[in-house]
């Protein structure tokens, strides 16, 4: 197929949000791979990503601001109706999660299901979400699959499986430190089930145990009513994240089944450290053998005991640890580039051959 398709992106913000980096690193992949790529934002560009293509920033999105493109892709429901009504190429929809599932958007479901009723190409970043939008739209899907920067998220010499091997006599010295991912404000992420699990296993462990928080917003006193960490990292900028995970000994994620895939599971994998998930359909599709990790029940009992069983199992440590590097070094950016591509080609095939049916039937 030929790199010389133009495909603009189309970003309703360039705020800290893991979908954004999804698209930021598809397009930057794509541009490295000899694509014409675009990237149009409502504001300036981002301050956390270093971001190696340019932003066009745009007061609005419709047919005097989106650029004749083969295909323009919308990256949030918003934008993705934009990409449709613009009539500017081929719209297609990077779908990251189905908004309509969050509490947050509960009354403007209406408006997100029209959206998701288009009959637009659909690429979907985990084989569950692929599933869903046949299931429940009909949908024209093309998994894509995720991406894991190397260069951020490896193992260090002193983490991963290597150092949950030291001798007991250094976890007498220091504190275990758990690390938990995502805003206390967003609904899907379930902060307030993590923390109080982890809370029950502070007092249940004969051990130190510290919480360390990264959010996108500063620390609410909802949080602290519940547990104050002992470090919280506000708006941390993409490039430092593999270091905090490499300084955690495990990472917890009770997000909720509206989650779309949940990509710090995976960088604390790629990162060298265990994981403990709760039991929902994106964090299962990460591998057919589900051993990766060790799944907990969202609720703040069968938390702490998955936290204390964990702490009290080095084999099991070593046996996770080891599993999820195998697992994130799948995800990679030569996988992504190939399935979108055949993905583009798929639809721009598709598109001329309707145009020319259409053609013949109107003569």
């Amino acid at each position: 197929m030929s790199r010389d398709l133009k495909i603009t992106y189309l970003f309703e913000s360039t705020d800290l949000w893991g979908g954004n980096k999804v698209g930021f690193e598809q397009a930057e992949a794509l541009s490295e791979a000899g694509y014409h790529i675009t990237i149009l934002s409502k504001d300036a560009g981002p301050t956390w990503y270093d971001l190696r293509l340019p932003v066009t920033r745009v007061s609005r999105f419709d047919s005097a601001t989106i650029p004749e493109s083969d295909i323009i892709i919308g990256t949030f429901w918003p934008t993705v109706k934009a990409a449709y009504e613009a009539c500017k190429g081929i719209a297609v929809h990077l779908c990251q999660g189905y908004e309509g599932g969050c509490k947050e958007y509960s009354s403007i479901k209406a408006a997100i299901d029209e959206v998701y009723s288009y009959r637009i190409p659909k690429l979907t970043i985990s084989r569950n979400l692929d599933k869903f939008l046949v299931e429940q739209f009909n949908a024209e899907t093309y998994y894509i699959g995720q991406m894991l920067n190397k260069n951020i998220f490896y193992p260090s010499h002193n983490s991963g499986f290597k150092k949950l091997l030291k001798p007991l006599k250094r976890l007498g010295l220091d504190s275990y430190k758990i690390l938990v991912i995502g805003p206390f404000e967003a609904d899907v992420k379930n902060i307030p089930t993590a923390l109080k699990g982890i809370l029950l296993a502070r007092k249940r462990l004969d051990h130190p145990l510290k919480l360390i928080r990264v959010s996108q917003f500063p620390l609410s006193s909802g949080e602290k009513e519940i547990m104050k960490p002992d470090i919280y990292h506000f708006h941390i900028p993409h490039r430092k994240m593999g270091k905090i995970y490499r300084n955690a000994d495990v990472l917890i994620s009770m997000s909720k089944e509206s989650e779309g895939f949940g990509l710090p599971p995976l960088e604390a994998m790629a990162s060298g450290i265990p994981t403990i998930l709760s039991r929902i359909s994106s964090h299962l599709a990460y591998d057919d053998t589900q051993d990766y990790a060790v799944f907990a029940e969202s609720d703040p009992d069968s938390l702490s005991e998955v936290i204390l069983s964990v702490f009290g199992d080095s084999d099991l440590r070593q046996r996770i640890v080891k599993r999820g590097l195998l697992v994130a070094d799948k995800f990679t950016k030569e996988a992504v580039v190939s399935r979108l591509t055949r993905a583009f080609h798929d639809i721009v095939s598709r598109s001329k051959l309707a145009g020319v049916f259409d053609k013949l039937c109107s003569r």
